[in-house]
């Protein structure tokens, strides 16, 4: 193999993908591809890729090929991080408006754009929730799971719930209708009307949704895009005011992505408990970071029960499957009285399906490619912001999650844009959402949940345009 052709092909492909000619997550040419095109043999061609690959820049998928790998973007280390929130330090009770019932219902939850992609689900998934169907008996059919939801599914959990350093087992877990509705289950558990809960800010705004509808008071508490809730900020606050409940997702958790160092998590841990203040923990995120390694729960540093540990697949897997489950320590009679109550049971054959899923080992396959789709996609973003957003906008790096933060300067209002964004087909998730003051009108939750396709890009593009207005 001639050693020139080898560096050289070796240099330009490197200097193609550093000047964005080949954008993250774009798939590289086959083997057999590239030996035509550069007139080179295969010997030449895997070599080359064996180096790329060695310097970061490629990696190789299974039976899909190679494509340009997220981690040596340079361009995305001059970004500017957002500051450290600053809320109001009183609690409030909570008003939520309408712009979020307006995203759910044009399906953009985490999207730019209104729902169009139409890509297949997951083959096995599918194989897997049909069996569960047809063999379900009349018996099954005619009545209700037990309240705790399938005995095979809470131990397929507990034993992935031990990959983030939670020790349970599957008597102290029920299932419920989703995280949203698990995270409903904790609250009323744990607090009672009027009560003051503490939540991060910027937070997730179906938390503050919840505590409207229970006529709970948000606390705010300071956080930072990279390691989330202060806890210097969670024990003054605990000086100040009688906190009942902390609302906390310490792993990748949205709007910003923030993940949660160990030492914090261990702090928080100590102060709630010399308190007997409950914890209710929404690791829905947990499984989406793009290390191998699976960050621990903020649970699993609990000794006393006063954590209630919650999640679901919707995040993960689909949002079709409302199968969530909670964790809820020494809340668990309680949790499940009020699953009864408001619930009365989960669906037998879903559970039955996932549980299939689980142990023949499809969640696992699955979350290994969508670690990876979600690392180039967010890297993606994060290219594509300096060159389609203002130089002024600032925005959190996150190493995990479905989405980042996104600041521009104070005089921007993204509340008022969002109707302005909706006439140019782009919709719009404005900071103001993800808190219950007066706050973050000049920021926006940005999402990498789904593939950069032109479509996504041109709507970004609209939205630089119109902030610069």
């Amino acid at each position: 193999m001639p050693e020139y052709l080898y560096q050289q092909l070796v240099s330009d492909i490197t200097e193609e993908i550093r000047s964005g000619q080949r954008a993250v997550g774009e798939r590289m040419p086959s083997v057999r591809a590239l030996c035509q095109e550069k007139t080179v043999s295969k010997s030449t061609v895997l070599a080359t890729y064996d180096r790329l690959e060695a310097d970061g820049l490629i990696s190789a998928r299974p039976r899909s090929g190679y494509f340009v790998c997220a981690r040596q973007l340079e361009n995305t280390q001059s970004l500017k991080r957002p500051s450290p929130s600053r809320p109001e330090s009183t609690p409030v009770p909570i008003t939520a408006g309408q712009i979020m019932m307006d995203i759910m219902e044009k399906g953009a939850a985490f999207d730019l754009i209104a729902a169009t992609d139409n890509n297949p689900g997951n083959d096995h998934l599918r194989r897997c929730m049909a069996r569960a169907h047809r063999r379900q008996t009349t018996i099954e059919q005619m009545n209700y799971d037990e309240p705790a939801g399938s005995a095979n599914l809470r131990q397929q959990l507990v034993q992935r719930l031990s990959q983030g350093a939670s020790q349970v087992s599957a008597d102290d877990m029920v299932i419920t209708a989703g995280c949203q509705n698990a995270l409903l289950l904790a609250l009323m558990a744990t607090t009672r009307r009027g009560d003051v809960v503490a939540v991060e800010s910027p937070g997730f705004y179906g938390v503050f949704q919840l505590l409207e509808a229970l006529g709970l008071k948000a606390l705010e508490l300071p956080s930072s895009a990279d390691h989330g809730l202060s806890p210097e900020a969670l024990e003054l606050a605990l000086q100040h005011w009688d906190i009942k409940a902390l609302v906390i997702s310490p792993c990748y958790g949205t709007p910003t992505g923030a993940c949660m160092p160990d030492t914090h998590k261990h702090r928080i841990i100590e102060l709630i408990q010399a308190r007997n203040i409950a914890v209710i923990e929404d690791d829905i995120y947990g499984d989406l970071g793009f290390s191998l390694q699976r960050p621990r729960t903020l649970h699993s540093y609990d000794t006393t029960g006063s954590v209630l540990l919650c999640s679901s697949f919707s995040k993960s897997l689909s949002r079709d499957l409302r199968i969530g489950w909670i964790v809820p320590g020494k809340y668990l009679d309680r949790v499940k009285q009020l699953k009864l109550i408001t619930t009365l049971s989960s669906s037998r054959s879903q559970q039955q399906g996932i549980g299939h899923f689980i142990e023949e080992g499809g969640l696992d396959r699955h979350l290994r490619l969508r670690r990876q789709q979600l690392q180039q996609q967010s890297q993606e973003l994060l290219s594509l912001i300096p060159q389609y957003l203002p130089t002024a906008t600032s925005c959190s790096q996150p190493q995990g999650g479905l989405s980042l933060w996104v600041e521009f300067p104070i005089q921007v209002d993204t509340v008022n844009l969002y109707k302005s964004a909706l006439d140019i087909g782009v919709i719009l998730t404005p900071g103001r959402l993800f808190t219950a003051q007066e706050s973050y009108r000049n920021a926006l939750r940005l999402s990498f949940a789904y593939p950069w396709t032109q479509q996504r890009k041109d709507a970004l593009k609209r939205l630089g345009n119109l902030l610069t207005k």
